[in-house]
Order: C-alpha cells, then sequence, then structure tokens
C-alpha cells in the first residue's frame, strides 16, 4: 500500500510538470523583470480588473487551454496584473493601459512592441502572440518609421502601413487618418478599409477631426457595413472630446462637442443626456457651482419625474431586443448560464441606470456641500435610488450619510446598520469605519 502511495504521488508530481494553460508568474514586477532578463525572453502581460467581465472569460475559459499556455509559456515570461492594485497602477499608467483586458507584448527590458485588446477565442489569442513575436523581431524600429514619415506623409499606402505599426505600439492615430483620408478620393472614404481603421481607431475619435466629420456625413453609407456601431463610434467621439475639453478646459471645444451631442441619434442620446455631459466637463475641471447647476436640473427635471411604468417599459422593450439577437443565433458562443445572467441584467437596464445616477449625484452632493436644502434635495434623489434598487448597500450608504450631515444621528446609524448588513467583505470594512465616526460624532466627509 506504501509502495502505491509513492507511485501515486511520483506520478502526480511528473504531471504537475506538464501545463494545462498559462503558468503565469506570482512575484513583484521588478523580479518578472529579472527572470526576463536572466532567460532572455519577452515578457506578456494580462491586464485586467476584478469588474471586468471579459477579463474573467479569458482567465476562465482561454488561459486554462493546453493549446494557449503551449504557445505562451514557451515563448514568454506571463505576468498578470490587476491594473487597479499594487504593480498593476503603476504598468498600466507606463503603457497607457485604457480598457480591459489589455495584452501588452515587452522586450526583456520592458520596452513594449506590440499590444492587443479585448476577449477573444483560443485561435485568435494565439495568432496575436504570434503577431507580436514577428513584431518583436522586426528590423524597422519605430524611429525608422516616424524618421520615413517625414518624407511619406501623403503616401496612402506609407501611412496604412505606419498606422498599423502604431497601433500595435497602442498609439493614437488621429492625425494620420486625417492625412489618410485627405490623401484618397472622396468616393474611397467609405471603403471596407475606412471601416477597419475605424474599428481600430474609434477610442481616439475626436469631434474636431475629418475622420469624425467623415463618419458623420456618410453615416447612410457606414451603417449597410458595420451596423450600429456607426452610432456607437459617434457618440464615442463625443465623450472622447468631452474628456479632453475637461482637461484642457477648453470652453469652445465644449461647445462643438455639444453640438456633435445634438446630432448623435435619438437613441444614443436617450443613453447619457445633454446634463449629464455638462455634469461631467464641470466636475472635471472643478467648477461646483456649475456642477451642481445641471445635477439639480437633471435629477428633479428629469430622472425624478421618469415614472415607474415608463422606466418598465424601457426595459421591456431592451428585454425583448436581447431576446430577438438570443433567437437570431448572435449570441450562440455563450452558454446556458451566460444567457440567464445576461436575460436577468438586461431585464431592468433602465431602472439601473436612473438608479445609479440618482445614487452617483447624491453621493456628490454629500462630499462637495454643505447647504441643508440641497442636502435635502440629495436625500430625496437618494431615496428614490433605493426605491429603485432596495437593499444595494452602497446605496444605503449614500442615504446614511445624507442623514447624518443633515443632523439625523439616530436614524443615520440605523441605516448605516442596514448598508453593513447587506454590504460584501470588501464594502464592510469601509462601512464599518462609517459606522464608527458616526457613533462617535465625527465627519464622515472628511478623510
Amino acid at each position: 500500500m506504501k509502495k502505491q502511495l509513492i507511485i501515486i504521488s511520483a506520478l502526480l508530481f511528473s504531471l504537475s510538470g506538464f501545463s494545462q494553460g498559462i503558468e503565469f508568474e506570482h512575484g513583484t514586477w521588478k523580479e518578472v523583470l529579472q527572470k526576463a532578463q536572466q532567460s532572455n525572453k519577452p515578457i506578456f502581460i494580462d491586464v485586467y480588473t476584478s469588474w471586468c467581465g471579459p477579463c474573467k472569460k479569458m482567465s476562465k475559459d482561454i488561459f486554462p487551454l493546453t493549446e494557449v499556455g503551449k504557445v505562451y509559456n514557451a515563448n514568454f515570461i506571463c505576468y498578470q496584473v490587476d491594473a487597479e492594485k499594487g504593480d498593476g497602477i503603476e504598468i498600466a499608467k507606463k503603457y497607457e493601459v485604457k480598457a480591459y483586458p489589455t495584452y501588452l507584448f515587452l522586450k526583456y527590458d520592458g520596452t513594449l512592441f506590440s499590444r492587443s485588446v479585448g476577449s477573444m477565442e483560443a485561435e485568435k489569442f494565439i495568432a496575436i502572440s504570434k503577431t507580436a513575436l514577428a513584431d518583436m523581431n522586426d528590423p524597422k524600429s519605430i524611429a525608422m518609421w516616424e524618421k520615413e514619415y517625414v518624407e511619406k506623409k501623403n503616401d496612402p499606402a506609407f501611412l496604412l502601413d505606419y498606422m498599423n505599426k502604431r497601433s500595435k505600439l497602442g498609439k493614437s492615430n488621429n492625425q494620420l487618418f486625417d492625412e489618410y483620408l485627405k490623401s484618397i478620393p472622396e468616393e474611397r472614404r467609405t471603403s471596407d478599409t475606412i471601416v477597419e481603421l475605424y474599428k481600430k481607431e474609434e477610442r481616439y475619435l475626436n469631434v474636431n477631426s475629418l475622420a469624425y466629420t467623415n463618419l458623420q456625413k456618410n453615416q447612410d453609407k457606414f451603417v449597410s457595413k458595420i451596423y450600429g456601431l456607426v452610432y456607437v463610434y459617434l457618440a464615442d467621439g463625443v465623450m472622447n472630446s468631452l474628456h479632453e475639453a475637461a482637461k484642457l478646459k477648453d470652453s469652445l471645444l465644449l461647445d462643438t462637442t455639444i453640438q456633435a451631442y445634438d446630432l448623435l441619434s435619438p437613441y444614443m442620446k436617450s443613453l447619457k443626456s445633454k446634463n449629464e455631459l455638462y455634469m461631467e466637463y464641470y466636475k472635471q475641471v472643478g467648477d461646483s457651482e456649475k456642477y451642481l447647476k445641471y445635477a439639480t436640473d437633471f435629477c428633479n427635471n428629469q430622472l425624478m419625474k421618469i415614472s415607474k411604468d415608463s422606466i418598465d417599459k424601457k426595459d421591456l422593450i431592451f428585454a425583448k431586443m436581447i431576446e430577438k439577437q438570443i433567437n437570431s443565433g448572435a449570441l450562440a458562443k455563450l452558454d446556458s448560464t451566460q444567457l440567464a445572467q445576461l436575460k436577468e441584467q438586461t431585464s431592468h437596464t433602465e431602472r439601473d441606470r436612473i438608479s445609479l445616477n440618482l445614487n452617483n449625484i447624491a453621493w456628490d452632493i454629500f462630499e462637495k456641500v454643505s447647504n441643508k436644502n440641497v442636502l435635502k434635495d440629495a436625500l430625496r434623489w437618494s431615496g428614490r435610488s433605493l426605491e429603485l434598487s432596495p437593499n444595494k448597500a452602497p446605496w444605503l450608504d449614500t442615504y446614511a450619510n445624507l442623514l447624518y450631515k443633515l443632523g439625523q444621528k439616530k436614524e443615520a446609524i440605523a441605516k448605516e446598520e442596514v448598508a453593513l448588513h447587506y454590504a460584501n467583505t470588501e464594502e464592510h470594512k469601509w462601512f464599518e469605519k462609517t459606522l464608527a465616526k458616526m457613533k462617535s460624532g465625527e465627519n464622515t466627509w472628511e478623510n
């Protein structure tokens, strides 16, 4: 019996040496770099977040596959980082990670030579690693491309290749996209080549660019090629421009952005109101007075006036759209569990949107405002958010904090205890601190 156990143990030990998927390093970023330098191997990094659905899908369904592990383990030192924790924060900042999951391919000294974004099937995931290795071994550096660009900036073929190279490094091609459009006849500005450029560059679109104007002008032609993505890309361009306007504190760009927003499809405008754009801008530039003006108007005259019947009607329409997509086979890659989750989540999309907006604005008011009349307004907004989403711990916490700031200490403590009851592990520790402050009479709106 003892001998059999020894043999079985030895067999299990030997089998453990054969990876069934990607073997990720568990040390620090510094240790990973050292290992890469010692082995003279490039590095593959999966940059994820804890809340990212596509990230979880890759970790659950793709990374553990034998065929995937075979390719990645042989060619890379593999590493995973949460972009919002530890070393991941600095890595995401250094390599300008804007979406999740992002896959970074680095030389052993940390130099980026390729990147890719999003969840994908195993075949494509393996393919991007091979493309990355080819990029690493490309003798033509980005510096050489930049030097050649000076001489060939009017050559459409060169511009396409140059944009492709920059895309792999995660660089914006805003200016180059416009230059490419200028270099070709107008009738070619809706070609399949242009469609592919929009797919790659939509996250960089700006309302002041020729690329945006071209998409806006030729919406009908592009709809036949990429359907509703046209409207999504246009909306993305508006939001990109809004963030740029806020970053630069550029009121003229804000005006241009609002004009572009006015031309969006009714459906896209229904997802985000003009008030929300102004709120986001003034929040980012730190103008509390103007933020409060638009937030108050948005809550009192829009969110608080939407009837439950109207909300239910919109949710039903969206649920039917998802059902139609499922029946058409467009979501065939999802299993029964995933489909059930999707149906459940999308059955209350409008309700969640309104509830989230009310809670977030109420929290902003709690943090920044001392005027009791405004705080009472925020308490009403918070109360409505709880009517739509009862027993949501962060929502309960917002309501409790507003009560406390309004001097209703006993009611605030009772509500915060309810929030604690529904809180997850991460929320629980923060709400306990809040409750302790309330009981001791400390301000909860100061760190």
